[in-house]
């Protein structure tokens, strides 16, 4: 983190920022995962450990809570258990590692050490395919957290399975980019009709705002509907998700460059928040901002209302119930 935080006031750009802080944990979990199978004795079978959500995205710069998930090789029936709770237990000791290495615990248990979370691949697609055709408010939060992973460790074929199963499940499929489309403008631009910012009305970030939820998440879900609707599941990095936006779509090059600079502009925030008080970075008291710094702020917001619009315009949202 202290290479981190001196590349942050060397001013280097974010997407470095991110790509050494990816590359620095997807190393140390590499590492963790290898050493855990060795004093546990080998797989019985092929498996891929998956980073999920912002590890997914290769987007974590600041020491969060753990996201992973595991997919192993289908089974006989008769080995489905105690091949589960050979990965089970493999899950819990990375887990136990990771969390002394300063990466929390998941609060609400996203890890392979859960077996929800640690599947066959079959048992995986018929989740997918579960969140996929009875689509709800809380199947899209699991697709917007599952859909962004990307593999750790392991046997790549299974996560490129995976890919191409879902792929097949969402083509053409206007009902779930109805739903998936609306859960990515359900946090409208982060200023109120008098150009104020919205706070956090209670609670304890009660006058403090929500960078995270209010900004910078629906950059990324807007992202994640645009390049899954091109039929495309390998990337998941939100902004080389809108780069590749602006090679399909050169028309739009203005909306999207802009979603790019504007989510560089978030991330530092965040990041420099993070390390001064040596939390999450999520949360911002404006009172302690410079009046330079809060008009960045609303310029950054911009790109989210002009992404929303694309979106509502795309998916028909304005007439989804």
């Amino acid at each position: 983190s202290k290479l981190l935080e001196a590349y942050l006031n060397a001013d280097l750009p974010m997407s470095h920022l991110m790509k050494v802080s990816d590359l620095v944990t997807k190393t140390l979990m590499y590492k963790v995962v290898e050493l855990c199978e060795d004093r546990l004795g080998k797989a019985p079978v092929n498996y891929a450990w998956l980073g999920i959500g912002s590890q997914g995205r290769g987007e974590q710069i600041l020491l969060t809570d753990q996201d992973h998930a595991l997919v192993f090789e289908d089974v006989p029936e008769d080995l489905l258990k105690s091949t589960q709770h050979y990965f089970v237990e493999l899950a819990n000791e990375v887990s136990r590692l990771f969390n002394t290495l300063g990466y929390v615990y998941c609060p609400a248990d996203m890890m392979a050490s859960n077996p929800d979370y640690c599947m066959s691949l079959s048992q995986w697609k018929l989740q997918f395919q579960k969140w996929i055709e009875q689509p709800s408010s809380e199947h899209m939060m699991m697709c917007s957290i599952f859909f962004d992973y990307t593999k750790i460790y392991g046997d790549e074929s299974l996560s490129t399975q995976l890919n191409t199963y879902i792929l097949h499940k969402v083509e053409n499929n206007q009902r779930f980019f109805a739903y998936l489309g609306e859960d990515a403008v359900k946090t409208p631009p982060p200023l109120s009709f008098f150009r104020q910012f919205i706070i956090e009305e209670d609670g304890e970030h009660k006058d403090e705002f929500d960078l995270k939820a209010r900004a910078i998440q629906p950059l990324v879900d807007a992202a994640r509907v645009l390049i899954l609707s091109k039929g495309l599941m390998h990337i998941s990095n939100t902004i080389q998700r809108f780069e590749k936006m602006i090679e399909l779509e050169p028309q739009n090059e203005d909306v999207f460059s802009g979603c790019i600079k504007s989510f560089h502009v978030l991330s530092k925030f965040r990041s420099v928040e993070g390390f001064r008080a040596q939390s999450s970075g999520r949360y911002l008291e404006l009172s302690k901002l410079s009046k330079s710094d809060k008009i960045k702020l609303k310029q950054a917001f911009k790109p989210i209302r002009d992404v929303q619009v694309v979106l509502k315009n795309r998916f028909q949202l304005t007439y989804f119930l």
